[in-house]
């Protein structure tokens, strides 16, 4: 009668571990992913910032398209770029100065951090709860093995 509790125990572990546990850290990963893209793209804003504002690069300003809708561009030329706005979410643009877009981005590249090493440390708690999950199916199957020998 004792191995039956311990077969079914070990399928609720299992059953466990592959409904529960591995569910979490994909999701998890999935949320990483995200994270990582928003971070990759603030990543990029400040290289474009760096550019823009290179004087060495640009010394009369700098010539860009802009997209004026159903990909139709138009040529634009911005002389000054001391100032400039950006999108700070939900659409809503704010007039920021070179160094307090700079501040900005460096903000929220390194919230997006923490956010993403919180995350980093959450899989690395699941994938041990599963380890430690495994190592009891293998104590069971031993304790199972060695009442049958």
């Amino acid at each position: 009668m004792p191995e039956v509790n311990i077969d079914s125990t070990i399928g609720k572990y299992e059953q466990y571990i592959e409904n529960v546990l591995k569910e979490d850290l994909r999701i998890l990963y999935l949320k990483l992913q995200k994270i990582n893209a928003e971070l990759t793209d603030l990543i990029q804003q400040k290289h474009t910032l760096k550019v823009i504002v290179d004087k060495s690069v640009h010394p009369n300003g700098i010539k860009t398209q802009v997209n004026i809708g159903c990909n139709f561009f138009m040529e634009a030329s911005v002389a000054d770029t001391s100032k400039l706005l950006m999108n700070i979410g939900l659409n809503h643009y704010l007039e920021f100065s070179t160094d307090e877009a700079f501040k900005y981005l460096d903000a929220r590249i390194k919230v997006f951090e923490q956010k993403s090493e919180e995350i980093c440390n959450k899989a690395v708690e699941t994938k041990a709860h599963i380890k430690l999950m495994l190592i009891g199916i293998g104590e069971l199957e031993n304790q199972k093995n060695g009442k049958k020998s």
